[in-house]
């Protein structure tokens, strides 16, 4: 798995300010001109590498990494084109259905309706712009510096002094988000990284530039030797302020074993507000596995603020049950919210690594694949189930614990329905115990318990050959017709376990 490393460049002198500023110039005309041939249909990249490094006088490293960025960034505005057309697509069929259904009703309401049809208007718009660039095979035009900065340039001012401070500021930021990057890949054949190579001084580190000037020699050589410029870098690190030891990852230690190795790294250098930024990303390897399939497994449930655990032993049953979470993921800042979700993986992580057992995730992939109500948008607009399960896999390789993924259907209603009546848990930690038994156990069968299945045989609910095939569609059924039979009582679903007994024996 691949790791990022911040740092910043120190003592950057005036003198010194000039070099960077020309070779990040230099790159994103690279990049542009790149660009722009590619999308004319130039074939030969050789020769586009060679003329690039040739006309701005730098390392033909430099035009090669150019000219790839240039060509994932195409690849990546075709598919984002084509990822467009299926999503609308699915929604315009969706919609469609729900106003046939309306429409269809013994009384349609013209209120209800007239939404859908609005509604529907704007997704076959959408759908007929990413039809028009998927069939010419083109995709809308590409700003380089964001298209936000650029629009922000037309904004006036009515005092002249003011609006003259208001150009200049945004020259400054536009050149920063235009031509304020420099990035070089690694090369395992170079021992890490031929252009940008970090080296570690006597007490600090260093970052070596290569630049656009060549070292006296040969002027025809073969494979030219260019200057260098040296910069002592600062890798971001927390430093207790009462033991005064190293808190969190070991960052620095992971770069000295990956510069020992001559494994590749890339490096990137950022200009912004006047400073440089540095980020490192280099290849981390997982840990060795520590959890064993004999001492069973632990299923993650995942929810907005918290995760709920359930260890299940080999057998099938649960061992045990834990809670790991924080309230304030409700309305916390992005950053503050990762370093939450990072402290909570991390409890998760070491709980299931003091049981030896490996942890089932859900395979949860929230794509609006369909048209989807304004309620489902608020519910998961903060919903972090992403930020958690990606945590929890980067947590569980540098840690050593197997991690197995599963569908999640049903998992919630099985949970309600057969578990958490049997032993008195929550809803959250009977749908983990099914996580586990599932991922863990291959368990791809859960009977319904009798007393369910009688009851819904009293209400001519149940059908065996079905049952057999799909026991999935039997589960969705029991919850509609308990949620129905609840509301009769006015009452929610989430108090079918006062219920249960009294509406199992009606």
């Amino acid at each position: 798995m691949k790791t990022t490393m911040f740092g910043v460049l120190l003592e950057v002198t005036p003198e010194q300010d000039t070099i960077p500023r020309r070779l990040m110039r230099k790159y994103g005309f690279m990049l542009r001109f790149a660009f722009t041939r590619l999308l004319q249909g130039l074939s030969n990249i050789g020769a586009l590498e060679r003329h690039l490094s040739r006309d701005t006088e730098l390392p033909l490293r430099y035009a090669k990494d150019a000219v790839q960025e240039a060509q994932d960034l195409i690849r990546a505005r075709h598919q984002s084109m084509q990822d467009g057309l299926k999503l609308w697509t699915q929604r315009v069929k969706k919609t469609r259905e729900r106003l046939a259904a309306l429409r269809a009703s013994p009384h349609p309401n013209a209120r209800r309706i007239a939404g859908p049809e609005r509604k529907l208007t704007h997704q076959v718009a959408q759908q007929a712009f990413y039809q028009q660039h998927v069939e010419a095979g083109t995709f809308p035009p590409v700003v380089f510096g964001t298209k936000k900065r650029w629009l922000d340039r037309f904004k006036t001012h009515d005092d002249p002094i003011a609006e003259q401070a208001r150009q200049q500021a945004w020259r400054e930021t536009w050149d920063e988000s235009r031509n304020g990057r420099l990035s070089a890949r690694g090369d395992r054949t170079k021992h890490g990284n031929p252009l940008l190579r970090v080296r570690a001084g006597v007490d600090h580190w260093i970052l070596e530039i290569s630049l656009d000037c060549r070292k006296p020699g040969k002027p025809d050589a073969k494979v030219p030797r260019y200057e260098e410029l040296e910069i002592p870098l600062y890798l971001a690190r927390k430093i207790s302020k009462k033991t005064g030891q190293r808190n969190g990852r070991d960052y620095e230690g992971l770069l000295r074993r990956v510069l020992a190795s001559g494994d590749p790294y890339q490096v990137e250098i950022l200009r912004r507000h006047g400073r440089y930024q540095v980020r490192i990303t280099v290849e981390e390897a997982p840990a060795p596995l520590q959890t064993y399939p004999v001492n069973g497994w632990v299923g993650v449930d995942t929810n907005a603020t918290f995760l709920a655990l359930g260890h299940v032993r080999p057998d099938g049953n649960p061992q045990g049950f834990a809670t790991f979470g924080d309230s304030r993921l409700d309305d916390a800042q992005a950053t503050q919210r990762d370093a939450i979700i990072g402290a909570v993986t991390h409890q998760a992580v070491q709980w299931a690594k003091a049981r030896g057992a490996g942890l089932v995730v859900e395979a949860l992939d929230f794509i609006h694949d369909q048209d989807v109500s304004a309620k489902f948008n608020r519910v998961t607009h903060q919903f972090t189930s992403r930020a958690f399960l990606t945590a929890l896999a980067r947590q569980a390789a540098r840690e050593g614990v197997e991690v197995r993924k599963v569908k999640p259907a049903y998992t919630s209603m099985i949970g309600r329905f057969k578990y958490q009546p049997q032993y008195g848990i929550s809803v959250h930690h009977a749908a983990a115990l099914v996580i586990g038994r599932r991922g863990g156990l291959k368990v791809c069968r859960e009977n319904v318990p009798k007393a369910l299945r009688l009851w819904m045989q009293d209400r001519d609910q149940w059908n065996d050959s079905t049952y057999r095939k799909h026991d999935g569609s039997a589960w969705a059924r029991i919850q509609r017709i308990m949620t129905k039979t609840l509301a009769s009582h006015h009452q929610y679903l989430s108090a079918w376990l006062e219920y249960r007994k009294t509406l199992c024996s009606e």
